[in-house]
């Protein structure tokens, strides 16, 4: 594709074909999707689409094609039309001989003029059809002299050049769109194409890894890469898996762990289990994930889509005006000649049409290298516009791990600390069996203190209360304040204690008596606080709401730098979707993070929606926004990566149109009964093959 126009000849030529639903072509990225019925003709397709002028690839085989050789032939292609056209005007400008710039000019035609004619026969609505247009008529218009009047000056090197410098446009466009798409590439050369496969004997047979089946064991030695998903069933050793979680910190593998194609074996030698094929990897996965966000627009882009389409017809009837003023004006037909190829070649719909889908792919691009994957150009432009951001707070600013923080005796002992983890080892060893997260951070303080649990007599779980059981002949309860009502256990607390020690509370009677509270707390993220400022820096509106009840919020919000009554407690999973509805109602565009389990309805409703993923549980299918292994601090990023692309791209847009708002005057001559100042076709094919590229070249402060 040449232009953006190309992608809009794609999508309405294709849709008319019988069993296509739906096609979307994104110039930038050279990607399209297509979805069709199951009877359809795919070789009618593809037959239409080389009518059409262009040849569709499958993307499952870009590894066998190399985008070195590509560059290499399009390299040497604008080399030598520029070689050419150098020569022509150095028989223009210095020797004066007219035949060998016709010779020379038409051997470039020849050579390079095809895409050119073929989209003039065609009817094309697009940049090639203005260039042919431009350079063919120059190029005829010069026979016209040479044969008809030979002693005038033709202009052989004004359609040499236009051609030379659309080729160099083209070359300069495309190098820039595979460095910008290099961060995709690169995930892809992550992946291995060997292994050591671990047969029944035990013994390593060098393997291909496309040859590798679910199932098979593989043996990865130190300094070597994953090839695919799978499980470590023999041996210990670290693993870099920064490359799918933008977390530098290597992770521990053990036996069961998990690990993931791409990633880095640090020092130790492990067998692992094969769970995955190549094209269902995690990392395939964040791929394919962004992808095909690259392919969906910014509502944004309808602005240059439209502008786009009307384009070329509109310069078409410029040209064609600015031929018949400039000779009715001057009588002079080399001058009106002039200027209306100057307004065929400098006119670019390129430019306009890169605007918003090259910030975009670098964009999207740029947050999956660094763990943060966004769904396509229209979440880009929604986190541009948000004013509100609704937390969850467990998992989400909290760890998610409650951890014992306290134990309050509600009895003195002489020896005090003593008696506190002998009540630990009671409390621990009664809950051993309850898979609570509350009783489990119970159970791993009293591993941690290295003591040795004992089985009770009895255990009963009391939903939504807690456990009885029977310990050492002694009737233990463990739970809530309502459990302690219910088991009629009489009990007094001061009212300062819930002030004092703020958490969630785990009571211990023991024979009916009221021993000890056990304080649980949900360690605060170490980024959360930072984010939370950052965020507020941005002028956004950050409230926490939780089922937790007030004074828990409330303490966690005082660290977070959260205002009160920017926090809602003791609020249940359907009431957080009201919440963001009536903040809706208020005008607020408002987003939402959470766990995307039961923070699900807020999400659905909420205008943005963020969810926390690890990295063996990616939620790239549901949300439109996944943060990746739970890095709270990529949520701050999205924010700040939304409003940057978005002033990129305005400024894109501005850049564009105001290039072509200047220079189509210019090249038609408005200016020069005023100032003497006018374009030649040579420099304006010039300019052309710079404005396109001056915009991808400002899309790439997108990663700064």
């Amino acid at each position: 594709m040449t232009c953006v126009a190309c992608s809009g000849i794609i999508e309405t030529e294709t849709l008319k074909l019988k069993g296509i639903k739906s096609a979307v072509v994104n110039f930038a990225t050279e990607k399209a999707e297509f979805e069709f019925e199951k009877d359809f003709d795919l070789d009618l397709f593809y037959s239409l689409l080389n009518k059409l002028g262009y040849r569709a690839i499958d993307t499952k085989s870009r590894e066998v094609h190399s985008t070195n050789q590509f560059f290499n032939r399009d390299f040497y292609k604008a080399l030598i039309a520029i070689i050419l056209a150098s020569l022509t005007m150095f028989f223009a400008m210095v020797v004066h001989n007219n035949l060998y710039q016709a010779l020379l000019t038409t051997i470039l035609i020849i050579a390079f003029g095809k895409p050119y004619l073929f989209a003039i026969l065609k009817l094309h609505s697009n940049m090639n059809t203005l260039i042919g247009l431009g350079a063919f008529s120059s190029y005829l218009y010069s026979l016209y002299l040479l044969v008809f009047f030979p002693h005038a000056h033709p202009y052989f090197e004004g359609g040499a050049f236009i051609i030379a410098f659309s080729l160099l446009g083209h070359y300069l466009d495309g190098l820039a769109k595979t460095k910008a798409r290099s961060n995709l590439s690169s995930l892809f050369k992550m992946q291995i194409k060997f292994a050591s496969r671990i047969n029944n004997e035990n013994k390593e047979i060098n393997t291909p890894v496309v040859d590798l089946i679910l199932g098979d064991v593989i043996r990865i030695k130190p300094g070597e890469k994953f090839p695919l998903d799978g499980i470590v069933v023999n041996g210990e050793s670290h693993a870099d898996e920064s490359m799918l979680t933008g977390e530098s910190q290597v992770v521990s593998k053990a036996l069961d762990s998990k690990v993931f194609a791409g990633s880095l074996n640090c020092e130790g030698s492990v067998n692992i289990q094969i769970t995955s094929s190549m094209h269902t990897t995690e990392l395939s996965q964040v791929v394919s994930f962004v992808e095909k966000a690259q392919l969906k627009k910014a509502p944004i882009q309808k602005y240059a889509d439209r502008i786009v389409k009307y384009f070329v017809p509109v310069i078409l009837v410029i040209a064609i005006l600015t031929f018949i003023i400039w000779y009715l004006i001057t009588k002079d037909l080399s001058m009106a000649m002039i200027h209306m190829v100057s307004v065929l070649v400098i006119a670019c719909p390129c430019a306009l049409g890169l605007a918003v889908p090259m910030a975009i792919m670098l964009s999207t691009s740029d947050a999956a290298k660094n763990g943060l994957l966004i769904s396509g150009g229209d979440v880009v432009e929604a986190g541009s516009h948000i004013d509100t951001m609704v937390f969850d707070k467990t998992g989400t600013l909290t760890e998610g791990r409650p951890e014992l923080t306290e134990i309050v005796l509600f009895e003195k002992s002489l020896s005090e600390q003593d008696y506190k983890i002998e009540l630990l080892k009671i409390a621990a060893s009664s809950l051993q069996f309850s898979t609570h997260p509350l009783s489990q951070s119970i159970t791993n303080a009293a591993v941690k203190n290295n003591l040795s649990l004992l089985d009770p007599d009895k255990f009963k779980s009391l939903t939504g209360l807690g456990i009885k059981a029977t310990l050492n002949n002694q009737d233990i309860v463990l739970g809530n304040a309502d459990l302690l009502t219910a088991e009629n256990i009489t009990y007094h607390i001061e009212p300062n204690f819930y002030t004092s020690h703020v958490g969630s509370y785990v009571f211990l009677a023991i024979d009916k008596k009221l021993i000890a509270a056990f304080v649980i707390t949900d360690p605060i993220k170490k980024e959360a606080q930072k984010v939370v400022k950052s965020l507020q820096d941005l002028n956004i509106n950050v409230w926490m709401v939780t089922g937790d009840h007030a004074g828990i919020a409330h303490k966690v919000g005082a660290e977070l730098g959260i205002k009160p009554e920017f926090i809602r407690s003791g609020v249940k999973p359907v009431e957080k979707a009201d919440f963001i509805l009536e903040l809706q109602s208020k005008k607020f565009k408002v987003a939402m993070i959470g766990d995307g389990i039961n923070d699900a309805p807020a999400l659905a409703k909420a205008d943005l929606s963020l969810a926390m993923s690890t990295g063996s549980d990616v939620a790239i299918e549901t949300a439109q926004v996944s943060v990746l292994d739970g890095k709270i601090e990529s949520v701050a990023d999205f924010f700040v990566r939304s409003k940057r692309s978005m002033k990129i791209i305005k400024e894109n847009l501005i850049l564009s149109s105001v290039y072509n708002l200047l220079c189509i005057p210019l090249a038609a001559g408005v200016f020069y009964p005023f100032f003497k100042v006018s374009l030649t076709p040579t420099w304006a094919s010039f300019a052309m093959a710079m404005s396109s590229f001056s915009v991808i070249i400002n899309s790439y402060r997108v990663k700064k």
